[in-house]
């Protein structure tokens, strides 16, 4: 009777692990989405700050791109983990898989990034000389074939990462000895409480790399700016902002300094509509959204 009770003592104790996955916890799936919500979060204030600003839609498939493909990379990030915790190198071992998941995370975001965008760019230069036209030009998405292009660029991307994922599981299995007790030095003051060790992994730790992480891959996996068809227009973007006239009225005096006879506006034209008229007066109202906007303020005005 003791003797079970000792083994069952022991068997529980060797369980006692943080785990990044359990099938009977809701707990670290509840974990796992509020992670994807606040990185995607994230994207969202990038684009605001954005100049040109990409159009809704355009942002939307650019970040259903890194949104598939961060789950995807975190499935396989918590296979590594439970791999490699089984898999290490020489006599020590580490049975934290938090411990992993944090390691792994890191190399993903700092070595896992470069290799990303460097795969990247050898896909654009390959797309170029074979003349896949989808893959060309990342991040856009126009014509009948737009959805066609998301789709061949989001396969894209998932292959990319899964190449990096193979560097980073073989330097994991390289380093393992090293990193285990490693991991077991910086994780040891978080494994009494594994619950808040999970935290940590997943919440804590990766929040700030993972906003880093985001915002520079889709620097890349978005299109460059002088793709004007997947970016707002400039009066699309004054007429969003009318309730800011220092925003339209520093863009119409940007074209008065660019006149054929430059001026600055006195104070008797300080507002946009003042100096739009001085720029319809002289013949200088060239641009094509101004003369719009110009046209359809003087019809409301009617």
């Amino acid at each position: 009777m003791s003797s079970s009770s000792s083994e069952s003592s022991s068997s529980s104790s060797s369980e006692s692990f943080c785990k990044v996955y359990d099938a009977q916890d809701g707990f670290t799936a509840a974990v796992q989405g509020l992670l994807a919500a606040l990185a995607l979060a994230s994207l969202y204030i990038k684009r605001l700050s954005e100049q040109p600003r990409r159009k809704f839609m355009v942002w939307w498939l650019d970040v259903s791109k890194q949104g598939i493909g961060a789950t995807y990379a975190h499935c396989l990030n918590m296979v590594i983990a439970a791999f490699i915790a089984n898999a290490v190198r020489g006599d020590y071992q580490l049975k934290d898989q938090c411990a992993w998941y944090a390691m792994n995370f890191f190399l993903d975001t700092t070595l896992g990034l470069v290799l990303s965008l460097v795969f990247l760019g050898m896909l654009e230069r390959i797309a170029e000389r074979c003349g896949w036209t989808s893959l060309m030009n990342s991040g856009v998405y126009s014509g009948p074939d737009a959805v066609k292009h998301w789709f061949h660029q989001l396969i894209a991307w998932l292959l990319i990462l899964t190449l990096v994922k193979l560097v980073n599981i073989f330097v994991l299995w390289l380093f393992s000895p090293l990193l285990a007790r490693l991991g077991e030095f910086l994780f040891r003051p978080l494994q009494s409480n594994i619950r808040f060790e999970l935290l940590f992994v997943m919440i804590m730790f990766p929040g700030i790399l993972n906003v880093f992480y985001f915002w520079i891959a889709d620097g890349y996996l978005k299109a460059t700016d002088d793709k004007r068809e997947v970016h707002e227009s400039e009066l699309t973007v004054m007429k969003k902002t009318e309730d800011e006239p220092e925003s339209i009225t520093a863009f119409i005096a940007f074209e008065c300094h660019a006149m054929t006879d430059p001026y600055t506006p006195t104070g008797d034209e300080k507002s946009s509509q003042d100096m739009l008229q001085r720029l319809h007066d002289e013949n200088e109202l060239s641009n094509p959204n101004l003369k719009s906007y110009f046209h359809s303020q003087q019809g409301e005005a009617a």
